[in-house]
């Protein structure tokens, strides 16, 4: 058996960018070239000087915790909806909404199904949900910001009643002492 000549990055690829010893061609990128156009959005986002991409990220965040639970169900079923639009024509496996919905839904937590992303959009869906997703599903129960702010409003009340009682309690003490320094006749 020979063996084959060559750096296997040197390989000739066909169009889906595989080898003839099955490695990825360096000129293919493995379908990486199709985010190409992607950078110049990305670049412009993080180099913004103008405050609306911390504005997007700190408004997402105060999103997620004003009520995790519509946050939660946003996201499976928005991204679901996605997931299956940008698959539906590419991949016989994401037939209906109903199969976009479930696979955005496995992605929350062990990312198991049937189903996998064909399309580069459909990879981006899946990639953004398995990345923010968990932390997500982790909040799913925690309070509303709402009702966190209000139950820290009540404590923050019983802390004052507590410190004017602590007050009024060394107020009658101190009278006490003064009473029991005086001079007695």
């Amino acid at each position: 058996m020979a063996e084959p000549s060559g750096d296997a990055r040197s390989q000739p690829s066909g169009p889906s960018g595989i080898g003839s010893n099955g490695s990825r061609g360096l000129d293919g990128l493995g379908g990486l070239g199709e985010l190409v156009p992607l950078l110049p959005v990305a670049l412009g986002l993080l180099a913004a000087d103008d405050g609306q991409y911390t504005s997007l990220k700190r408004d997402l965040r105060r999103w997620a915790k004003d009520d995790p639970i519509d946050a939660l169900a946003a996201t499976v079923l928005g991204g679901g909806i996605a997931f299956y639009l940008a698959e539906r024509e590419r991949n016989p496996a994401c037939a209906t909404p109903w199969d976009g919905i479930l696979y955005v839904a496995t992605c929350l937590s062990v990312g198991y199904d049937n189903l996998f992303p064909t399309t580069p959009t459909g990879h981006a869906i899946a990639s953004l949900v398995q990345t923010f997703g968990p932390a997500l599903a982790n909040m799913a129960f925690d309070a509303p910001a709402a009702e966190a702010r209000a139950e820290a409003e009540a404590e923050r009340a019983r802390a004052d009643e507590a410190a004017a009682v602590n007050r009024a309690i060394l107020a009658r003490l101190d009278d006490i002492v003064r009473l029991l320094s005086e001079p007695r006749p």
